[in-house]
Parts: structure tokens; sequence; C-alpha cells
């Protein structure tokens, strides 16, 4: 699968917070792919890739090389979805993403427990115990789980401009190294003021 096509199965995948918030997959316009980086390698003193999203208001720490791209749609329930991400998948497995889903007027609030049980049911894991905090301005919730044959950490959160969903997906059988390199991942995301 080529890196477009892979870049809009999974941000439509991980933008399945905004169908529960009111858009209709169906009923939206075939989505728009801008490519700002391929393989970006702008490494910080610890040896990670600084993953700044472009159009996007975040930042996270990257183990590997990062794609930096946005996808737009038009939607005919909740208007222009936009999504900003940067992700990556590394050679035994891992996949790292990070993806800002920009807030519409039409858009219903998301529930933050809601999204992550979601998740975890169609990894075939049980769904975890999630505690929702706030951090500033950000209502933030944390989980990691396993199902057969894949884990995920992962850390969602909102603001009054947009839906943040990182997330960390590894192959079970690599779970104990994956998941101390996912926990860093996910902790490292940072809201850009």
């Amino acid at each position: 699968m080529n890196v477009r096509a892979r870049l809009i199965r999974i941000a439509a995948g991980l933008a399945a917070a905004a169908a529960a918030s009111g858009a209709a997959f169906g009923a939206a316009a075939k989505p728009q792919l801008e490519m700002h980086r391929t393989h970006a390698t702008e490494k910080d003193e610890s040896g990670w890739y600084l993953a700044k999203s472009t159009k996007g208001g975040f930042r996270i720490l990257s183990p590997i090389p990062f794609n930096d791209y946005t996808i737009v749609t038009e939607d005919r329930n909740i208007g222009r979805l936009t999504l900003h991400g940067v992700g990556s998948k590394s050679a035994d497995g891992m996949e790292f993403g990070a993806i800002e889903t920009v807030r519409t007027d039409r858009q219903k609030d998301v529930d933050l427990r809601d999204l992550i049980a979601g998740v975890a049911r169609k990894q075939g894991a049980a769904v975890p115990n999630v505690e929702v905090e706030m951090i500033g301005r950000e209502e933030v919730a944390r989980a990691a789980f396993e199902g057969p044959s894949r884990g995920i950490v992962m850390r969602v959160s909102k603001t009054d401009r947009g839906l943040f969903n990182v997330i960390c997906d590894y192959p079970v059988a690599i779970a104990e190294s994956a998941k101390v390199t996912c926990a860093d991942y996910v902790e490292s995301f940072r809201l850009d003021d």
C-alpha cells in the first residue's frame, strides 16, 4: 500500500472520534491529502525526531523518521473535516501516530472514555478503566491494552479547538520492548500555545 493510501486509511480509522462527534464518513467527499514532509529526520538532543505538525497545533517526539500531513474533506453533517497528523511505521511493525481533528461548530462533544473503549473493542481487548483529568486547558485520558495480536498505548485529549489522538500500536510479540518505547512516545505529546 502506498504512503498516500496508508495515511488516508490510518487517519480515517483514528478519525472515528470525529464520526462519534457527528460526522458520517459516508456523507463525506473524497479526502484531500496534503503531504508536508516525508520521512522527516529532525532529531533533538535525545536522538528522537521532533515531529511538529506543520499545520496542526501540536508536537511529539518520534523514535523514527515520520510523515507530516493534513487531510481535508467536506462532510454534510459537520462541515469541513480537517485532520493534521504525524506518523510512521517501523520495520518491526510498530506504528506511531498523532492526529488533531479540528473542531467544527456542528460537531458533538466526544466522550474520551467511549473513544478509548471503542478502540479497545476493535483490537479484541478488554475495555480498560480510564481516568480523565484536566491538564491546563486540555481534558486528557490515557490507556494501554493488548488484543490477541497487537497492543496499544494511547492518549486522547480535547480542547476548545480540537480532538487529539496519540496512538502507538505494536505487535504483541515485541510487547516487552515496545511498551517502553510507546509510553515514551505518548508522553512526549505537547500542545503548541
